[in-house]
């Protein structure tokens, strides 16, 4: 099942964030039998959750002591106990508390520290910009990517510790416990009923920061990407693998959804899809499709991959060929009958299917060329580029297309004559990248100095 942060779940104005408490056990009479310190790990202004090493029973009211981050005055209050849960560290409880007498000017404090930390009005301004890409740098005003170009906010600077502040809200308790021992966590958040985003968040230099990409609901179809008709062509195929590969943000997942959908209206298929996160979320029409989430519905990309094969799957999308074992996996998938298409972190052709194989010990090369070109059907390669006009980037591709000689080539290892094949390849319905950028350029979207460095900084991997 698809799991997500609802936009009323951060609406409800929570922050996690530890803050140290103490709380008083009274007898009959009000004299004070114990006082325990403890943390507290989120607060709103109604009420305030913490660990204890005891039940505190249901309906208790007791007295807490605490002092807000960067807050001078202590705050003392009553809270009512109304939810008491398990823990998964030994003797150890969850107690939810709403308050009873909390002052207004503690009230207000909490209200500002909310405030400060809400990732709400970061979210509302990468919209309304139009921003594919938001940073969260510590020590540093946000900043946004709008049409391929990093923009510095007007936004006052990120403490250290406001950035986890920040993303705290956002997350739920097991994924910030993943991230903590981790240091590394993918999620995806339901930001309203049109917009999704892909969070990532991770440290640097020991400092806690985070990138957000904006992912509109409608999914572009290959027509409104302006794909080459040799990729409707590979998602038809029933079996094989595809490649979509290019550098971290040149539109693999946006690319593999169309296909997605592509198949999708097209024949009745099951298809399988495993991301970390999930992006773009798929409807039923003619094929079922399950969408697991790599961290939620599964532990890895190679685990997930192996069950699916046990799931009557037509189509299996791998979101990243990440280790040997899922590349081992899909390609045996790719073998024996089923569709693969996969995303792979390269810059081009020659490098995807080069690349692919060095993730294996030298010694299996040639086992893995073989196997490739039996099974391969085909490799897409991408690049964003600026446009003239400043609104937004164009799609460029370069596509390969596994005949007879180019699997031949594969075997051989001899991925040096791959870029003449497919300059040749038009009647196999092959492009390459300098064919598609011209494009650009002979229709006006794209000025000839970035066609001249896109194409150049692309070509330099091929030599």
């Amino acid at each position: 099942m698809f799991r997500y942060n609802l936009p009323e779940m951060r609406k409800a104005r929570r922050i996690y964030i530890k803050i140290p408490l103490s709380y008083e056990i009274a007898d009959s009479d009000g004299k004070t039998l114990k006082t325990k310190s403890v943390l507290a790990d989120n607060i709103t202004s109604e009420g305030i959750h913490f660990d204890a090493d005891e039940i505190l029973p249901l309906n208790t009211e007791i007295n807490i002591t605490f002092t807000l981050p960067k807050g001078e005055n202590i705050i003392r209050t009553a809270i009512k106990i109304v939810r008491v849960e398990t823990s998964e560290a030994e003797n150890r409880f969850g107690i939810g508390a709403l308050f009873v007498k909390l002052p207004d000017k503690a009230k207000e404090g909490i209200r500002q520290l909310i405030e400060c930390a809400d990732i709400n009005r970061l979210l509302d301004m990468t919209i309304k910009k139009d921003a594919s890409d938001l940073h969260l740098l510590a020590e540093q005003p946000p900043v946004l990517r709008i049409n391929g170009e990093l923009e510095i906010s007007e936004l006052p600077k990120l403490s250290a510790d406001d950035i986890p502040n920040l993303i705290y809200s956002l997350i739920s308790k097991q994924q910030i416990k993943t991230f903590e021992q981790e240091k590394e966590l993918d999620f995806g958040i339901q930001y309203d009923i049109h917009t999704r985003f892909r969070g990532n968040v991770h440290q640097q230099r020991g400092f806690t920061e985070a990138t957000f990409r904006l992912i509109n609901k409608k999914i572009s179809s290959l027509e409104d990407l302006n794909l080459p008709e040799a990729v409707k062509d590979l998602a038809r195929q029933k079996d094989g693998l595809v490649i979509i590969s290019g550098p971290t943000g040149s539109g693999k997942t946006t690319t593999i959804a169309a296909m997605v959908e592509f198949i999708n209206q097209e024949r009745k298929a099951v298809i399988i899809t495993l991301e970390r996160p999930i992006e773009y979320v798929h409807s039923n029409i003619k094929s079922i499709i399950k969408q697991r989430e790599v961290g939620i519905d599964t532990y890895s990309f190679s685990a997930a991959l192996k069950s699916s094969l046990r799931q009557d799957p037509n189509v299996i999308v791998v979101g990243e060929l990440d280790d040997t074992e899922t590349i081992k996996t899909a390609i045996t998938a790719a073998e024996t009958g089923y569709l693969v298409i996969a995303s792979f972190h390269a810059p081009n052709t020659i490098q995807a299917i080069d690349r692919l194989v060095n993730t294996f010990p030298v010694e299996n090369r040639r086992q893995l060329l073989s196997q490739l070109s039996h099974c391969i059907k085909g490799v897409i390669s991408q690049l964003l580029i600026p446009r003239k006009d400043r609104m937004g980037r164009a799609l460029t591709t370069e596509v390969l297309v596994a005949t007879e000689a180019v699997k031949r080539i594969i075997r051989t290892d001899e991925l040096i004559q791959l870029p003449t094949i497919i300059q040749t390849g038009g009647n196999y319905k092959m492009q390459s990248m300098y064919d598609s950028i011209t494009k650009c350029v002979d229709r006006d979207i794209v000025d000839m100095e970035t066609a001249n460095i896109y194409s150049e900084e692309f070509n330099k991997y091929s030599r």
